[in-house]
């Protein structure tokens, strides 16, 4: 009789046992993805925007004052203000200008 020529089962394991590690690891990073974006989109100083969404906590959100070129630096407008409510279209928030302190 011949033997049978196929993996042994320790290897189909390991196999298994890594392809599970793998689902797990990219579980964990794409969560964690997520939250990096959010923290980077955020702006670190003072935003200002003209129209501000109709939400109540936008005003506490908002400056109503250009960025001041003697103290503070423009970062630009793809930014967003830090604490915006959930739920809501991040792209709406957007300021019009982020500026932090020099």
């Amino acid at each position: 009789m011949k033997r049978a020529q196929g993996l042994p089962i320790s290897t189909i394991i390991i196999a298994a046992l890594g392809i599970l590690v793998l689902i797990v690891l990219a579980a964990i990073f794409s969560g964690q993805i997520g939250k990096f974006s959010a923290a980077a989109n955020a702006c670190p100083g003072r935003c200002y925007k003209v129209d501000l969404p109709s939400h109540p906590q936008a005003s506490i959100l908002y400056s109503s004052n250009t960025c001041d070129t003697q103290f503070e630096r423009n970062l630009g407008r793809g930014y967003i203000p830090q604490n915006i409510p959930s739920g809501v279209n991040p792209a709406d928030w957007r300021c019009d200008e982020c500026c932090i302190p020099i």
